[in-house]
C-alpha cells in the first residue's frame, strides 16, 4: 500500500490521477499507522526523484514500531473490507464488477487492489454473504 500511496501522491501533484484518489480511506490507514499524514507523505515522495525520500520517511517511521504492531497492522490491512450494510458495500461491488475479472469471490479491498493490478489472487471459500452474487 505504501508504494501504491506514493504513485498515487506522485499522480495527483502531476494532475495525472485519473479516477484514482490520493489519500482515500486505505492511504488514510496508513498514514495513521506511520504517524504522518498525507501532506507530509507527499513532501516526502516529491523530494526525489525514486522512491528514496518516501522510504526514508517509512524507514524513520517503522524505526519505533515493534514486529508485532507491524504484523498487527499488516493483518488489519488484508482483511480490510466493506463493512455489511453500508454504502461502501456497493461502491466495493461496483468496482470488483469493473475489475474484479468476474472474480465474485473477493471481499477485501487488498485483493481487489491486486487483482486489478494483474496479481494472482488464491480463490476464497470465505466470501461473506453480501459479497456473493445474488441469484
Amino acid at each position: 500500500m505504501a508504494a501504491r500511496a506514493a504513485d498515487k501522491g506522485r499522480a495527483s501533484a502531476a494532475g495525472t490521477l485519473g479516477e484514482y484518489n490520493y489519500d482515500c480511506p486505505m492511504d488514510r490507514m496508513l498514514f495513521a499507522f506511520l504517524g504522518t499524514d498525507s501532506g507530509e507523505y507527499l513532501a516526502a515522495v516529491l523530494s526525489s526523484s525514486d522512491d528514496s525520500g518516501v522510504a526514508k520517511l517509512i524507514e524513520a517511521k517503522l524505526a519505533s514500531k515493534s514486529h508485532k504492531e507491524i504484523d498487527d497492522y499488516n493483518h488489519h490491512l488484508l482483511g480490510h473490507a466493506p463493512k455489511a450494510g453500508t454504502d461502501g458495500v456497493a461502491y466495493f461491488l461496483s468496482g470488483r464488477e469493473r475489475v474484479g475479472h468476474g472474480r465474485t469471490d473477493i471481499f477485501t479491498w487488498p485483493d481487489l487492489i491486486d487483482v486489478e493490478e494483474g496479481r494472482e489472487v488464491p480463490h476464497r471459500s470465505d466470501t461473506p454473504d453480501w459479497a456473493k452474487p445474488a441469484h
